[in-house]
């Protein structure tokens, strides 16, 4: 009787575990530095692997005047005062390239291109 709840049992978690959609696995996550002063912007990295598709933006102000960095255009880290720092999670979900840009409070500084790659 022992033998067959066991094998039951197994055979369940197995199901189970097979059912599970590939999406419940988390997404990799990497922090990309993105640095800013008066006159420029420079991040850490401006492409990464498919495997990354949630990326923690570590973002610095070195300038003596309020900056922000916008993502993809739904990702924002709003104004961040001189000599802050901040962090913006952006979960792209696929791979692509993305635009950046970081501003100052009335001008872009820099405009780019954020690339996940597919291979």
């Amino acid at each position: 009787m022992r033998v067959h709840i066991g094998v039951a049992l197994l055979t369940a978690t197995v199901a189970a575990l097979l059912a599970a959609p590939a999406f419940a696995r988390p997404a990799l996550s990497l922090e990309v530095s993105v640095t800013m002063t008066n006159s420029s912007c420079v991040l850490g990295y401006t492409s990464v692997s498919h495997r990354n598709t949630r990326i923690v933006f570590h973002i610095i102000n070195n300038g003596s005047v309020s900056h922000g960095f916008d993502i993809s255009a739904k990702f924002k880290s709003g104004l961040i005062k001189p000599h802050q720092e901040s962090t913006l999670v952006a979960n792209f979900g696929r791979p692509g390239a993305y635009r950046y840009a970081c501003v100052a409070a009335h001008s872009t500084v820099k405009k780019g291109v954020f690339t996940i790659r597919k291979s």
